[in-house]
């Protein structure tokens, strides 16, 4: 017996494909009918299985109207780019349809007088396994079709790469298929890979936890990378300021700022460049100033350094969260860790707000520790300011960050600090040379293409993760629950307003969030949602929230 998400794999498969040979034959080739016996177009046939799936799914299973003229489909035409939107649209649709089916009851609608299908008694499972019966069967003939369109329209002198590349576009960005230039790629492919985020729940867990993304890895990253493999070119390397070059220049672009040029330092993750500045800015029992809630790593690295925390608590208000400096005149910290955008609330600071923190730093004398890695994931209209741009800070901040959040490359460490203390580079520059060690040429190479050659893809990228962070606050706000747009990260903090809300979510949805308890007791009724992952799995992942018993624990018939 194949589960519900199972069973959305291989229909979105079929689905996902015949979309992406659609969106690769662009307008000009996707309405054409190949000169074959009883050929009809890719277009008129991906809209046949959309009235496939919308008359089945929609109308028998979950009882909607639908109204459809079957023949018509088979001689539609028209622009390629609308009917990718449908067909996001439709699968969007037929995945609740398929998470509140009841396989073994019947029918919700009897199938109409000219009815063409099955000829027998159907249940809505066995309606739904027709529906992947049809679209699997049409998807072979699609790429059959595919095939001949492309050696005519070779024959024709027609460019492979000078068509359907708009459609291109809008595929991989409206869908999330893997169609040509797209990017993105099936998240159940991790289930059998070395991450931590699939391979640490159980296999009918989906999992919503760790801040990685399931979208694959952008092309120019795996061809610099795989350059590197394919010449075995795995010795010490060479210019290794390359990178420093890099991200100096991308400040510069990007954000503005002007780092001080031979002042970035080349580490392997934040977590490091955290743990240097407080040994290098402080002493054992100095107090370390961080926003709560906080990365669970943060707080227990200060403390594991023996320095006090600090909290500066994020309140939340009707509007949104905001944050309490009190404790600081209070405490007295030597070091201000400062983490914007912000996680989990993903709030970005305003102005205003920076000013405040700015202002703290000078009275006390502060160092700061801007931690910026989730500054390429702030959605419109809100703007990253690098702490170390604000008048009188380019000279008490460390800027640490790292291509490795935006661009979905963790495993492959590499992360930058930027030195402005002058107290603190003379301390590292003392140092032995060696002595912190070094990100490897994968690491090196993979954030350069990031940052050089991975445009594209990353704005196709925010376009998917702000529709997912939408359909996060509409589902949130449906149900009551506390909760406020992230301005930036792909991470969403939900106020259940019940104790350890991710334990039951996990034992009886079978979904892994983040527990707010990671945070700090105070935040025992929060969880954090990771929605970095394709349309349909954050579907099934917040239908099994919202229902957890029955989505989780049915099942469909094998191949339905």
């Amino acid at each position: 017996m194949l589960t519900r998400e199972e069973y959305l794999y291989f229909a979105g498969r079929a689905l996902d494909g015949m979309a992406g040979i659609v969106a690769t034959l662009g307008d000009d080739r996707a309405g054409r009918k190949p000169q074959a016996p009883g050929a009809n177009s890719p277009y008129a046939l991906l809209t046949h299985c959309l009235g496939v799936v919308e008359a089945w799914a929609g109308g028998l299973v979950a009882g909607r109207p639908v109204d459809r003229d079957r023949a018509a489909e088979f001689t539609a035409s028209g622009p390629v780019a609308p009917l990718l939107e449908r067909c996001r649209e439709v699968r969007a649709a037929f995945h609740a349809d398929v998470l509140a089916a009841r396989p073994a009851e019947p029918l919700t609608t009897r199938p109409p007088a000219d009815f063409d299908g099955p000829d027998r008694e159907l249940t809505q499972g066995a309606a739904l396994q027709h529906v992947y019966e049809e679209l699997a069967q049409h998807h072979g003939q699609m790429e059959v079709l595919r095939d001949l369109i492309v050696a005519e329209s070779a024959g024709e002198g027609v460019a492979e790469s000078a068509v359907g590349s708009a459609a291109d576009g809008a595929a991989g960005s409206i869908l999330g298929i893997a169609a040509e230039g797209a990017g993105w790629v099936r998240p159940e492919r991790l289930r059998d890979g070395v991450g931590a985020k699939w391979r640490m729940v159980e296999p009918d867990v989906l999992p919503a936890w760790v801040a990685d993304m399931d979208l694959g890895v952008a092309p120019p990253i795996i061809d610099r990378v795989r350059a590197i493999l394919d010449r075995q070119d795995l010795g010490y390397p060479y210019r290794q300021e390359a990178v420093a070059e890099v991200f100096e220049e991308r400040m510069r672009e990007r954000f503005g700022w002007a780092p001080r040029s031979g002042r970035t330092r080349v580490m392997s993750d934040l977590i490091q460049i955290l743990q240097v500045v407080i040994e290098m800015t402080t002493e054992p029992g100095d107090g370390v100033a961080l926003h709560m809630p906080a990365y669970p790593p943060f707080p227990a690295a200060i403390r594991r350094a023996g320095r006090a925390l600090v909290p500066i608590p994020m309140i939340r208000t009707p509007t949104g969260w905001t944050f309490d400096l009190g404790a600081i005149a209070e405490r007295r910290p030597k070091l201000l860790v400062v983490v914007n955008p912000q996680n989990p609330t993903g709030r970005v600071f305003t102005a205003d707000e920076l000013r405040s923190l700015r202002d703290v730093a000078e009275e006390y004398d502060l160092t700061v520790l801007a931690d910026e890695i989730h500054a390429d994931l702030v959605y419109e209209p809100h703007r990253h300011v690098p702490f170390a741009s604000l008048p009188g800070m380019a000279g008490r901040t460390v800027t640490a960050t790292s291509a490795t959040k935006a661009f979905n490359i963790a495993g492959l460490r590499c992360a930058l600090a930027h030195i402005g203390p002058d107290a603190l580079a003379g301390k590292l520059d003392r140092m032995p040379l060696d002595y912190f060690g070094t990100p490897d040429v994968l690491g090196r190479a993979a954030t350069m293409a990031a940052w050089t050659e991975s445009g594209e893809w990353h704005r196709d990228l925010m376009t998917l993760l702000r529709a997912n962070r939408d359909r996060v606050t509409t589902w949130a706000a449906e149900r009551g629950l506390a909760h406020h747009t992230p301005e930036a990260t792909y991470l969403s903090w939900v106020d259940f307003e019940e104790d350890d809300p991710a334990g039951r979510i996990l034992r009886d949805g079978r979904v892994q969030l983040t527990p707010g308890a990671d945070f700090g007791d105070p935040w025992r009724t929060h969880a954090r949602i990771n929605f970095a992952t394709t349309p349909d799995v954050l579907d099934a992942i917040l239908g099994r929230i919202s229902s957890p018993r029955r989505s989780a624990s049915a099942a469909l018939p094998r191949g339905a």
